[in-house]
């Protein structure tokens, strides 16, 4: 399957908590936007020449692929319907005005004049500019690296720890970590960006967030000196390796497992609330960037899918005869804004018309492979992204979630679903052969299998063998459960 490409990239996204939803009642009718005229514009090789269309055809843009399937998803109203209700007000130009900044700011994707005039003139149209295909995705997210480079743009802070130096994991329950504040941002009438926290326990959220922490500061042990490195206690052993410390976890009677697992990127995170509640009660607005994937049945008709977010889930029980301190934690693998590495599960709530999908499980010795091999691709990344001065840790130039986890996938289990994937090799080539040629890392299977995946995956900026297969598989709901018209569409254009 092998194509990359040449474009480096960033997407940045957004994650506001909020306040805890009541149960939401029916929301008034919203008002219909009256149905746009098919989308003429022209493709080419870069985001503004695919918008470079004259400002009266936006301002008939036809149906939206952002067009909900009536009665599926009652908890969402469909991105349209919250769109005409803007109006023409100056509330809603504003708001209208920061959606289109907020598109900018994740995918590099300049919104040019005509394009923000069609869209505060028919808010419509905005779906339209929430398309691209797979090469304006990537052209647009490596001109954010150019622009931090070049220092128009500033990288945000780096997270803190919340760990010392030294952990033992019998202090896990002590650690000072409240769960994040949950925060909802209004960008105009009825419209709020943010995420809902999520029904785990307070105590729950914590624990995961120690483990992601531990599990990637031993992944970034591996290119420090011995002085720097982080350290973890368990049992009364002391662990600086990934692998080391997760092989122990199964010795010690912890189930360990992987699953490999697909959603829809919430891309724009949008909210609205049922019109008089009082604590409000809030609706999902789905917004997701849409993929034109360039595949087309017989009539010509295009499959457009959602982009999707990828994640290597890791879940660690304590088994009845667990030995040293017994926890249960999930953590997730991906490329993120901050870095390659392991995240907390279940902060906040994933929207039910996101989906979830997955495309393979793996325990014992399978399980402790994929996680070594992740800890070692954390590794390489992270190296990379501070020796070439790469924005938001290399996110869009080294890949982004999904390619990161195809990554893993394809290393351990010879297949990869994730799609679109846009990383560029070359980028990590250098870390590679660094590690490959060190005495002491030549060795390690890990190194090796992540040289070979990134050889047979594809890039989607170019046509290739795999990529119906796995747009296809990003579609992250079964059949019939599709919240969108046009993802119901294309799966039938892809099962051809």
């Amino acid at each position: 399957m092998p194509i990359r490409s040449n474009l480096p990239g960033v997407v940045t996204p957004t994650t506001t908590p909020a306040t805890a939803p009541a149960t939401p009642a029916a929301p008034a009718a919203p008002t219909t936007p009256a149905r746009p005229a098919p989308w003429t514009g022209p493709a080419g090789p870069t985001p503004r020449d695919a918008f470079n269309v004259v400002a009266n055809t936006l301002r008939h843009a036809g149906p939206s692929n952002f067009e909900l399937v009536p009665g599926r998803y009652p908890d969402a109203v469909p991105l349209t319907a919250v769109l005409g209700a803007l109006g023409q007000s100056p509330q809603g130009q504003a708001a209208l005005g920061k959606v289109l900044d907020d598109l900018k700011g994740k995918t590099g994707v300049d919104v040019p004049p005509e394009l923000r005039a069609a869209v505060l003139s028919n808010p419509a149209a905005l779906t339209k500019a929430m398309e691209l295909t797979p090469g304006q995705l990537s052209h647009g997210i490596g001109a954010l690296n150019t622009a931090y480079q070049s220092g128009k743009i500033k990288k945000g802070e780096p997270a803190k720890d919340l760990l010392p130096q030294r952990f033992d994991l019998s202090k896990l329950d002590e650690v000072d970590a409240p769960r994040p504040k949950a925060e909802m941002k209004e960008l105009g009438p009825g419209l709020f960006q943010g995420d809902l926290p999520s029904a785990t326990s307070d105590q729950q959220v914590k624990r995961n967030r120690v483990m992601a922490e531990v599990f990637g500061r031993l992944s970034n042990n591996a290119s420090k000196p011995d002085a720097e490195k982080f350290s973890v206690t368990h049992n009364g052993k002391q662990f600086t390796k990934l692998d080391e410390f997760a092989r122990q976890l199964q010795a010690d009677g912890y189930e360990v497992n992987v699953s490999f697992q697909q959603r829809v990127a919430n891309f724009s995170n949008l909210k609205t609330t049922v019109p008089g509640s009082n604590p409000p009660q809030y609706l999902d607005v789905p917004a997701p960037l849409m993929i034109k994937t360039g595949l087309k049945d017989g009539l010509g008709r295009e499959a457009v899918v959602p982009a999707v977010h990828s994640e290597m889930v890791v879940s660690i029980k304590a088994g009845p005869n667990a030995r040293g301190p017994k926890f249960d934690a999930d953590l997730k693998f991906y490329q993120g804004v901050s870095g390659t590495g392991f995240f907390p599960c279940n902060v906040n709530a994933d929207p039910s018309w996101c989906g979830k999908s997955t495309q393979a499980t793996l325990g014992g010795a399978k399980a402790l492979e994929a996680i070594s091999v992740a800890g070692a691709f954390t590794d390489v990344v992270n190296t990379t992204a501070k020796a070439q001065n790469l924005y938001a840790d290399g996110y869009g130039v080294t890949g982004v979630c999904n390619d990161s986890v195809a990554v893993v996938q394809q290393a351990v289990t010879g297949t990869a679903d994730a799609y679109p994937l846009l990383m560029k090799d070359e980028v990590l080539y250098g870390a590679l052969k660094e590690r490959l040629g060190d005495a002491d890392k030549a060795d390690d299977p890990a190194y090796k299998a992540i040289r070979k995946a990134m050889r047979e995956l594809p890039s989607d900026v170019r046509h290739n063998d795999s990529q119906k297969r796995r747009a296809l598989a990003s579609l992250p709901w079964a059949a019939g459960k599709e919240p969108f018209a046009s993802s119901e569409e294309a799966r039938k254009i892809l099962s051809q």
